[in-house]
């Protein structure tokens, strides 16, 4: 097998169908071996049937792998573990690729011998982008958009647009089998979004001098739905990312990368208090200091919980 792509997925049958279709959709060569493979991670919806219906499809293999620990990452480790291609490919279940992505992909990995690409993520807005979201470029980082136009070979440590992420990145096995797996002490939860598995993994590759490719002519739209665009979204995407940087210091017993200190009773409080005014007073920082004392917050109730 050439490729295989990863689709890791909880409860977004009707989103992972259309990610199939995309998939299904894809113009590559006819002496081009692929697989897509579906892991569904404890999804409670229509999932299998919606995965295996797609492995009907002529001229495109899809296979079905339940993986019961609840986490992304324990998912892509489970997808790397099934896929048969010398080249695995990653994408996400609200994410559309364009027909040419399998073979963009393939192409950048091909190029001065890369042990990782990926490219452009795009919004598919499927709301109006509220006017105090659309001037706030910090933000729409967090909704894994990557806009670059700029070809380049990342540096490590992995910033801004400086970056790929999950939704459309890929590996040669190889790296696999050489630099290990992503950490499962990273990543999303279930509903909790704790992230940071992926740049934890492309971190380490290229502290190794490996070679990863940003080419904006790979691209993807990420499905940006209703409950996307609200300031709540952002303080528990922000509460959910301190939480996890906290639960990674506690599992590995040293610092994270960048760091993870624990606010202390009368910083936290300090920030509260600033933060309640200001939100009060409706200055334009407010939303800033809310979110900065959403991701303190995490960090505290993290470092408590430790699990």
């Amino acid at each position: 097998m050439d490729c295989s792509v990863v689709i890791t997925t909880y409860n977004r049958a009707k989103l992972l169908a259309d990610t199939l279709r995309s998939l299904a959709a894809q113009q590559v060569s006819p002496d081009l071996r692929w697989e897509v493979i579906v892991v569904d991670n404890n999804s409670r919806d229509d999932t299998p049937e919606v995965a295996r219906s797609f492995g009907q499809t002529p001229g495109l293999s899809v296979r079905y792998v339940f993986e019961p620990r609840q986490g992304q990452s324990f998912a892509r480790n489970l997808g790397v573990e099934a896929a048969d291609g010398a080249v695995v490919l990653f994408t996400d279940d609200d994410i559309i690729p364009n027909v040419d992505w399998v073979s963009a992909m393939l192409r950048a990995l091909g190029a001065d011998d890369c042990d990782g690409a990926g490219g452009k993520v795009l919004p598919r807005w499927e709301v109006k982008v509220p006017a105090w979201l659309a001037g706030r470029s910090d933000l729409m980082s967090w909704l894994a958009l990557v806009e670059s136009e700029e070809a380049r070979v990342l540096e490590y440590p992995l910033v801004g647009d400086r970056r790929i992420v999950g939704a459309s990145m890929g590996f040669r096995r190889s790296v696999f089998q050489e630099f290990g797996r992503f950490l499962t002490s990273l990543g999303h939860r279930g509903g909790r979004m704790y992230g940071g598995e992926e740049v934890e993994f492309i971190n380490r590759l290229l502290l190794k001098g490996r070679r990863i490719r940003y080419d904006p002519s790979i691209v993807v739209r990420h499905r940006i739905r209703a409950d996307r665009v609200s300031r709540s979204f952002f303080l528990r995407r922000y509460f959910d990312h301190g939480c996890g940087e906290a639960r990674f210091q506690a599992a590995e017993h040293r610092e994270a990368p960048g760091g993870v200190d624990r606010p202390g009773s009368r910083a936290l409080l300090a920030a509260i208090r600033a933060t309640a005014v200001h939100t009060v007073l409706r200055r334009p920082d407010a939303l800033t200091l809310q979110l900065q004392l959403a991701m303190d917050a995490g960090r505290l109730w993290g470092s408590l919980k430790k699990a």
